[in-house]
Protein backbone atom coordinates (compact mmCIF):
# COMPACT_ATOMS: atom_id res chain seq x y z
CA UNK A 1 0.00 0.00 0.00
CA UNK A 2 2.01 3.19 -0.80
CA UNK A 3 1.50 6.67 0.93
CA UNK A 4 -1.83 8.06 -0.46
CA UNK A 5 -3.66 5.02 0.01
CA UNK A 6 -2.51 4.80 3.56
CA UNK A 7 -3.42 8.45 4.38
CA UNK A 8 -6.95 7.76 2.20
CA UNK A 9 -7.36 4.47 4.53
CA UNK A 10 -6.80 6.66 8.11
CA UNK A 11 -9.17 8.97 6.62
CA UNK A 12 -11.98 6.53 6.20
CA UNK A 13 -11.58 4.45 9.02
CA UNK A 14 -11.24 7.74 11.34
CA UNK A 15 -14.64 9.18 9.80
CA UNK A 16 -16.57 5.98 10.37
CA UNK A 17 -15.08 5.68 14.37
CA UNK A 18 -15.85 9.33 14.10
CA UNK A 19 -19.61 8.22 13.80
CA UNK A 20 -19.49 4.88 15.38
CA UNK A 21 -18.77 6.80 18.90
CA UNK A 22 -20.99 9.17 18.26
CA UNK A 23 -23.77 7.20 17.50
CA UNK A 24 -22.85 4.65 20.40
CA UNK A 25 -22.88 8.38 22.85
CA UNK A 26 -26.55 8.85 21.39
CA UNK A 27 -27.72 5.65 22.37
CA UNK A 28 -25.73 4.75 25.68
CA UNK A 29 -27.15 6.37 29.05
CA UNK A 30 -25.16 9.41 30.61
CA UNK A 31 -23.18 8.04 33.66
CA UNK A 32 -23.82 11.06 36.44
CA UNK A 33 -21.95 11.92 39.59
CA UNK A 34 -22.24 14.91 42.20
CA UNK A 35 -19.55 16.24 40.02
CA UNK A 36 -22.07 16.44 36.92
CA UNK A 37 -23.76 19.60 38.33
CA UNK A 38 -21.36 22.05 39.01
CA UNK A 39 -21.41 26.09 39.03
CA UNK A 40 -24.01 28.88 39.69
CA UNK A 41 -27.89 27.86 37.89
CA UNK A 42 -30.83 30.25 37.52
CA UNK A 43 -34.05 29.39 38.07
CA UNK A 44 -37.40 29.32 38.40
CA UNK A 45 -40.65 27.29 40.13
CA UNK A 46 -44.03 27.48 40.56
CA UNK A 47 -47.36 25.51 41.78
CA UNK A 48 -49.52 25.68 44.63
CA UNK A 49 -48.79 25.30 48.21
CA UNK A 50 -51.97 23.49 50.58
CA UNK A 51 -53.52 23.32 53.59
CA UNK A 52 -51.29 20.23 54.34
CA UNK A 53 -48.18 21.82 54.75
CA UNK A 54 -49.36 23.89 57.44
CA UNK A 55 -48.62 27.25 56.49
CA UNK A 56 -51.19 30.27 57.63
CA UNK A 57 -53.87 30.63 55.05
CA UNK A 58 -52.53 33.73 53.76
CA UNK A 59 -49.78 32.31 52.43
CA UNK A 60 -51.50 29.22 51.40
CA UNK A 61 -52.53 28.78 47.45
CA UNK A 62 -50.38 30.39 44.47
CA UNK A 63 -46.57 30.19 44.75
CA UNK A 64 -43.77 31.57 42.35
CA UNK A 65 -40.43 32.03 42.77
CA UNK A 66 -37.29 32.68 40.87
CA UNK A 67 -33.13 32.78 42.31
CA UNK A 68 -30.37 31.01 41.95
CA UNK A 69 -28.32 28.15 43.44
CA UNK A 70 -24.82 27.23 43.38
CA UNK A 71 -23.89 23.57 43.52
CA UNK A 72 -20.33 22.42 44.76
CA UNK A 73 -19.84 19.31 42.41
CA UNK A 74 -19.24 17.76 46.04
CA UNK A 75 -22.63 17.41 46.91
CA UNK A 76 -23.25 20.95 48.66
CA UNK A 77 -25.57 23.70 47.47
CA UNK A 78 -26.02 27.63 48.28
CA UNK A 79 -29.72 28.92 47.48
CA UNK A 80 -30.76 32.43 47.39
CA UNK A 81 -34.33 32.93 46.53
CA UNK A 82 -37.56 35.54 46.19
CA UNK A 83 -40.38 33.74 46.56
CA UNK A 84 -44.23 34.88 46.40
CA UNK A 85 -46.46 32.51 48.83
CA UNK A 86 -50.16 33.65 47.15
CA UNK A 87 -48.95 37.05 46.85
CA UNK A 88 -47.47 37.45 49.98
CA UNK A 89 -43.75 37.98 49.05
CA UNK A 90 -40.78 36.86 51.16
CA UNK A 91 -36.77 37.34 50.44
CA UNK A 92 -34.53 36.97 49.20
CA UNK A 93 -33.36 34.85 51.54
CA UNK A 94 -30.48 32.51 51.41
CA UNK A 95 -30.24 28.85 52.51
CA UNK A 96 -27.37 26.30 52.22
CA UNK A 97 -28.37 22.04 51.50
CA UNK A 98 -26.99 18.89 50.61
CA UNK A 99 -27.46 16.70 47.28
CA UNK A 100 -26.86 13.06 45.63
CA UNK A 101 -26.69 12.90 42.43
CA UNK A 102 -27.84 8.66 41.15
CA UNK A 103 -26.21 7.16 38.45
CA UNK A 104 -29.04 7.52 35.90
CA UNK A 105 -28.59 11.48 36.31
CA UNK A 106 -31.91 11.75 38.93
CA UNK A 107 -30.57 13.45 42.16
CA UNK A 108 -31.70 14.50 45.97
CA UNK A 109 -31.33 17.40 47.53
CA UNK A 110 -32.52 18.58 50.88
CA UNK A 111 -32.54 22.23 52.07
CA UNK A 112 -31.64 23.63 55.61
CA UNK A 113 -35.24 24.47 56.16
CA UNK A 114 -36.47 20.93 55.65
CA UNK A 115 -37.90 21.89 51.92
CA UNK A 116 -36.86 18.54 50.43
CA UNK A 117 -36.29 17.71 46.30
CA UNK A 118 -36.35 15.53 43.53
CA UNK A 119 -34.85 15.93 40.03
CA UNK A 120 -33.39 14.86 36.46
CA UNK A 121 -30.25 16.17 35.53
CA UNK A 122 -30.47 17.18 31.34
CA UNK A 123 -28.88 18.41 28.63
CA UNK A 124 -25.23 17.38 29.81
CA UNK A 125 -25.48 19.10 32.54
CA UNK A 126 -27.06 22.30 31.53
CA UNK A 127 -30.17 22.39 33.15
CA UNK A 128 -32.31 20.77 35.80
CA UNK A 129 -35.89 19.37 35.90
CA UNK A 130 -36.91 19.51 39.92
CA UNK A 131 -39.94 18.83 42.08
CA UNK A 132 -40.27 19.97 45.39
CA UNK A 133 -40.86 16.28 47.17
CA UNK A 134 -42.35 18.51 50.42
CA UNK A 135 -45.20 17.11 51.43
CA UNK A 136 -48.22 19.38 51.08
CA UNK A 137 -46.96 21.68 47.84
CA UNK A 138 -47.02 20.54 44.04
CA UNK A 139 -44.40 22.51 43.07
CA UNK A 140 -42.08 22.37 40.07
CA UNK A 141 -39.22 24.22 38.60
CA UNK A 142 -36.54 24.46 35.89
CA UNK A 143 -32.81 25.75 36.49
CA UNK A 144 -30.34 26.57 33.70
CA UNK A 145 -26.64 26.97 34.09
CA UNK A 146 -25.23 30.56 34.02
CA UNK A 147 -22.80 30.86 31.17
CA UNK A 148 -23.12 27.41 30.01
CA UNK A 149 -22.51 27.08 26.06
CA UNK A 150 -25.43 25.29 24.21
CA UNK A 151 -24.58 21.91 22.65
CA UNK A 152 -24.18 23.07 18.84
CA UNK A 153 -24.01 18.92 17.86
CA UNK A 154 -27.50 18.44 19.21
CA UNK A 155 -28.76 21.76 17.64
CA UNK A 156 -27.40 20.76 14.16
CA UNK A 157 -28.96 17.40 14.19
CA UNK A 158 -31.15 16.88 10.96
CA UNK A 159 -34.90 16.16 11.73
CA UNK A 160 -35.12 12.79 11.31
CA UNK A 161 -37.96 11.09 13.28
CA UNK A 162 -37.91 7.24 13.69
CA UNK A 163 -37.89 4.83 16.65
CA UNK A 164 -33.81 4.43 16.13
CA UNK A 165 -33.59 8.16 16.13
CA UNK A 166 -36.16 8.71 19.54
CA UNK A 167 -34.24 6.23 21.37
CA UNK A 168 -32.38 7.55 24.17
CA UNK A 169 -32.59 8.29 27.81
CA UNK A 170 -34.29 11.93 28.60
CA UNK A 171 -34.96 13.38 31.99
CA UNK A 172 -38.83 14.58 32.39
CA UNK A 173 -40.48 16.94 33.94
CA UNK A 174 -44.78 16.48 34.22
CA UNK A 175 -46.68 19.49 35.59
CA UNK A 176 -50.88 19.97 35.86
CA UNK A 177 -53.96 18.22 37.15
CA UNK A 178 -55.15 14.97 37.26
CA UNK A 179 -57.85 13.38 39.02
CA UNK A 180 -60.30 10.36 38.81
CA UNK A 181 -61.45 8.05 36.82
CA UNK A 182 -57.34 7.80 35.79
CA UNK A 183 -56.29 8.43 39.24
CA UNK A 184 -59.81 6.54 40.98
CA UNK A 185 -60.73 8.06 44.57
CA UNK A 186 -58.46 10.95 43.97
CA UNK A 187 -60.27 14.28 43.56
CA UNK A 188 -59.47 16.70 40.46
CA UNK A 189 -56.63 18.76 41.24
CA UNK A 190 -52.43 19.37 40.68
CA UNK A 191 -49.91 16.67 39.69
CA UNK A 192 -46.66 17.27 39.27
CA UNK A 193 -43.53 14.90 38.56
CA UNK A 194 -40.14 14.27 37.23
CA UNK A 195 -37.98 11.63 36.76
CA UNK A 196 -36.19 9.39 33.49
CA UNK A 197 -37.43 7.56 30.93
CA UNK A 198 -34.97 5.49 28.41
CA UNK A 199 -36.68 4.66 25.37
CA UNK A 200 -35.46 1.58 23.39
CA UNK A 201 -34.97 1.59 19.94
CA UNK A 202 -37.57 -1.82 19.82
CA UNK A 203 -40.41 0.74 20.72
CA UNK A 204 -40.58 0.27 24.10
CA UNK A 205 -39.28 1.78 27.39
CA UNK A 206 -38.56 2.06 31.26
CA UNK A 207 -39.38 4.69 33.52
CA UNK A 208 -38.57 5.98 37.19
CA UNK A 209 -41.10 8.54 38.46
CA UNK A 210 -41.55 10.72 41.36
CA UNK A 211 -45.14 12.81 41.48
CA UNK A 212 -46.88 15.02 44.07
CA UNK A 213 -50.15 14.46 43.84
CA UNK A 214 -52.61 17.04 45.43
CA UNK A 215 -49.54 17.44 47.83
CA UNK A 216 -49.24 13.68 48.58
CA UNK A 217 -45.89 12.78 47.50
CA UNK A 218 -44.11 9.19 46.09
CA UNK A 219 -42.39 7.39 49.05
CA UNK A 220 -40.09 6.63 46.39
CA UNK A 221 -39.62 6.95 42.11
CA UNK A 222 -42.15 4.43 40.80
CA UNK A 223 -41.24 1.82 38.29
CA UNK A 224 -42.98 1.65 34.97
CA UNK A 225 -42.96 0.61 31.65
CA UNK A 226 -44.63 0.65 28.59
CA UNK A 227 -44.34 0.68 24.84
CA UNK A 228 -44.16 3.74 22.38
CA UNK A 229 -44.73 4.45 18.33
CA UNK A 230 -43.31 7.21 16.31
CA UNK A 231 -44.96 8.85 12.71
CA UNK A 232 -43.09 10.31 10.21
CA UNK A 233 -44.36 13.99 11.45
CA UNK A 234 -42.26 13.41 14.41
CA UNK A 235 -45.40 12.67 16.33
CA UNK A 236 -45.31 9.90 19.01
CA UNK A 237 -47.61 7.46 21.07
CA UNK A 238 -46.97 6.55 24.29
CA UNK A 239 -48.84 3.60 26.17
CA UNK A 240 -47.72 2.79 29.92
CA UNK A 241 -48.89 -1.16 30.47
CA UNK A 242 -50.49 0.48 33.77
CA UNK A 243 -52.88 2.03 31.27
CA UNK A 244 -52.06 5.61 31.30
CA UNK A 245 -51.81 7.63 27.53
CA UNK A 246 -49.86 10.49 26.31
CA UNK A 247 -49.28 11.83 22.88
CA UNK A 248 -45.68 13.21 22.10
CA UNK A 249 -44.30 15.67 19.65
CA UNK A 250 -40.64 15.17 18.65
CA UNK A 251 -38.75 19.35 18.67
CA UNK A 252 -35.93 17.37 17.27
CA UNK A 253 -33.32 14.97 18.03
CA UNK A 254 -33.03 16.38 21.80
CA UNK A 255 -36.47 17.11 23.25
CA UNK A 256 -39.98 16.17 23.09
CA UNK A 257 -43.51 17.28 24.39
CA UNK A 258 -46.29 15.39 25.95
CA UNK A 259 -49.71 16.00 26.68
CA UNK A 260 -52.09 13.42 28.91
CA UNK A 261 -54.98 11.63 26.72
CA UNK A 262 -56.78 9.92 29.80
CA UNK A 263 -59.84 11.24 31.07
CA UNK A 264 -60.02 13.05 33.89
CA UNK A 265 -56.17 14.60 33.24
CA UNK A 266 -54.77 18.09 32.41
CA UNK A 267 -50.99 16.84 32.51
CA UNK A 268 -47.75 18.20 30.17
CA UNK A 269 -44.70 16.67 29.89
CA UNK A 270 -41.44 18.32 28.79
CA UNK A 271 -38.27 15.90 28.22
CA UNK A 272 -34.68 16.66 27.30
CA UNK A 273 -32.03 13.74 26.86
CA UNK A 274 -29.86 13.63 29.92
Amino acid sequence: MNLRSSLRFIVVVTSALTSFTIHARDLDRRVCTNESIRGEFGFIAHGTTLAALGLPAALTGAFASSGSAIFDGAGHFTLTATSSFSGVVQGPSTLTGTYSVNSDCSYTSAASNGVSFQAAIVNGGRELFILQTTPGVVITGVAKKRGAEPDREREDRPRACSAARFAGSYGFLADGSAGAPTLPNTPFGPLAGVGIIDVKPDGTFTMAARRSVGGVVDPAPLPLTGSYSVSSDCTAELVFDVGFHFNATIIDGSEAVFVETDPGTAVTVVSKRL
